[in-house]
């Protein structure tokens, strides 16, 4: 059984053009009932989506399992950008609360994102070329 797995803006958008191996990544998320969305990636999504291929994209999406954004998690994602910027390193602030979510909810994030790696105790969902 696969655990649940929140899918980053980064994976869906080469899910959804076909480029591997992400798109088997996500469809293969998909098809267990493991793959995770949140409304930053939502957001982020619906900023590039263009004339029809929206409505295949919210068909997907909506049949998904939603993490919910809480005030902790901006909280969070804040505290993670000050620890970040302490150490050198930065990330945009809706990874950052991407991240926390992710953290928070004990799962796995799946994203072609290099930044991530910057995250501490982040667990990133295995991406195989």
């Amino acid at each position: 059984m696969v655990e649940r797995v929140l899918v980053d803006t980064s994976a869906w958008v080469d899910y959804f053009r076909g480029n591997e191996p992400l798109r088997t990544l996500v469809s293969e998320l998909i098809l267990a009932d493991a793959a995770l969305r949140c409304g930053p990636v939502e957001l982020e999504l619906r900023r590039g989506l263009r004339g029809r291929q929206a409505g295949h994209v919210l068909r997907v999406w909506y049949g998904l399992e939603l993490l919910v954004t809480d005030e902790l998690d901006f909280a969070s994602a804040g505290d993670l950008l000050r620890e970040l910027s302490e150490a050198g390193a930065s990330i945009p602030s809706l990874d950052a609360l991407i991240a926390s979510l992710a953290l928070r909810h004990e799962v796995q994030l799946l994203a072609s994102d290099r930044h991530f790696d910057v995250v501490p105790g982040l667990l990133r969902y295995p991406v195989t070329a």
